[in-house]
């Protein structure tokens, strides 16, 4: 999509006007009759509040002229950068529908740069489609956007390139996602990170299953165990402050498939299990924005990668194994296996690398996606400090979260075993029970766990989202990272 910035009318041939109103019903702009026909559809009750309505242009005529085609966007007022997101998003769509090539909006007043990178944001992820594998596809008739402002040219392009570059990291996260189990493979995930690397001066690492066993990462390949397709973990390491020795790691799950062992998800629940590895691409989008931005800080990416399958390799239940930290876990559900995974990517990620802060990210509980929707993701910490970043990322971002409570000594009991250390199944909270499981393995350090179970996959083509992946967090790692870049120091 082409984006430019007009100062006047008069080289921009549109057709399609982008009008927001907001709650007195103010039009940010007001050509030929725009005012009347909004009045007639406020009436007919069209538009009005937080409606977003299309109408096509040959539908009507001004002064015995074809009309340009209409899409009035309602901005609630102090509406989030997450609301302009969604109502942009929803916007050209519409503007689709309506056949719009030549859109004009206008960037008019106070607070432009608050919501234009957000507006900007959300008509290229609106925008989105993943349709590679459909062998009569049409190409889309390219868009053209023109944004009226009083904006300068430099400020306007560091909004436009910043805009493009989150947009970038969600929809290859969303690219990612929505590949099929039998083409991303652990083996295609971890080239996929390393094509990243390889663009971005990123160090790559690979580690195969003999590898991890020397390791000890007997968690990790116990759930690696009943596929043919062998393991990886791979690492991604920026160092943008090489002379600062905190570094944060960032934990994906990366169950490329999921079929839940020999606790066998039904049929209904194992269509979409090639999406169990959203967090693995949510991670590997944000370290490819990261090294982009160059932000001033140390990151690395731990990504367990294998696939949860059932033959005479597979774990079963009541098995005992030793994750790499030591500790000893009985398995109790072959299908609560993407915190097995987790925890020895997260043991990694602090003895290997030296980690000082982990954010782990994972499709990792049904129970989370029942508490919360589709909407928000849950969120696990043992550090308020943190959190209070988190929650500044993902406003930034747009992308809703939930703290959710840990428990403290009232749920100390949920993962004890009888027979080992550590239980992973436990019949009730099972989201808590699961964050404090991967609570076992931080080792004090502070610590993030994101469940987006819900939302790492829309049901529904609608506003920002089209149906499949997401791309969620991967915007809010980055944000993350950015607010712990520390400025730099001069001597």
């Amino acid at each position: 999509m082409q984006i430019q910035r007009l100062v006047d009318l008069e080289d921009y041939e549109f057709d399609t006007l982008l009008v927001t109103y907001n709650h007195k019903d103010r039009l940010s702009i007001e050509l030929g009759k725009v005012s009347e026909i909004f009045g007639i559809l406020k009436d007919d009750g069209l538009v009005g509040g937080s409606k977003v309505y299309g109408l096509r242009g040959k539908d009507f005529s001004y002064q015995g002229q074809p009309y340009y085609n209409l899409i009035f966007i309602g901005i609630p007022e102090n509406a989030s950068p997450r609301k302009y997101q969604l109502q942009f998003g929803a916007a050209i769509k519409e503007a689709r529908k309506l056949k719009g090539r030549h859109l004009l909006m206008t960037a008019i007043g106070e607070d432009i740069s608050f919501w234009l990178s957000s507006a900007m944001k959300g008509i290229l992820l609106g925008d989105y489609s993943f349709d590679k594998y459909h062998f009569d596809k049409q190409d889309k008739p390219e868009i053209t956007l023109g944004i009226l402002t009083g904006i300068d040219q430099a400020s306007f392009k560091k909004e436009e390139q910043y805009s493009r570059m989150m947009a970038k990291a969600v929809i290859c996260a969303r690219d990612l996602t929505n590949e099929p189990a039998n083409v991303m493979t652990p083996s295609a995930l971890a080239d996929a990170a390393k094509g990243i690397c390889d663009k971005y001066n990123i160090k790559f690492t690979a580690l195969g299953k003999d590898d991890c066993q020397a390791l000890g990462m007997n968690a990790f390949l116990s759930v690696a165990r009943g596929s043919k397709q062998s393991p990886k973990l791979i690492v991604m390491e920026y160092n943008g402050r090489a002379t600062d020795d905190e570094k944060i790691a960032l934990v994906g799950k990366g169950l490329c498939y999921d079929s839940g062992g020999y606790n066998l998800k039904s049929p209904q629940a194992m269509k979409g299990m090639h999406t169990d590895m959203a967090g693995a691409a949510a991670v590997i989008a944000a370290m490819g924005a990261i090294a982009e931005a160059k932000l001033g800080i140390n990151v690395t990416a731990i990504i367990p990668a294998c696939e949860n399958l059932i033959s005479g390799k597979a774990m079963k239940l009541g098995d005992i194994v030793q994750s790499m930290n030591g500790k000893y876990i009985e398995i109790g559900n072959t299908d609560a296996e993407g915190r097995l995974t987790l925890a020895d990517g997260i043991t990694y990620a602090i003895r290997e690398c030296g980690a000082s802060t982990v954010i782990d990210v994972a499709t990792l509980t049904g129970a989370c996606h029942v508490a919360l929707g589709d909407r928000y993701t849950g969120v696990f910490s043992n550090s308020d400090d943190l959190t209070g970043k988190l929650v500044q990322a993902s406003i930034l971002a747009g992308e809703n979260i939930w703290r959710l409570p840990l428990g403290g000594d009232e749920y100390a009991d949920l993962n004890k075993s009888t027979a080992a250390d550590l239980f992973n199944a436990s019949r009730k909270c099972g989201a808590i029970s699961a964050a404090r499981f991967l609570n076992e393995f931080v080792e004090q350090k502070p610590w993030i766990h994101m469940d987006i179970a819900g939302t790492a996959e829309s049901d529904a083509d609608t506003q920002i989202y089209t149906e499949g992946a997401t791309g969620v967090a991967a915007m809010t790692l980055y944000e993350l990272v950015k607010i712990m870049e520390k400025p730099y120091k001069s001597y």
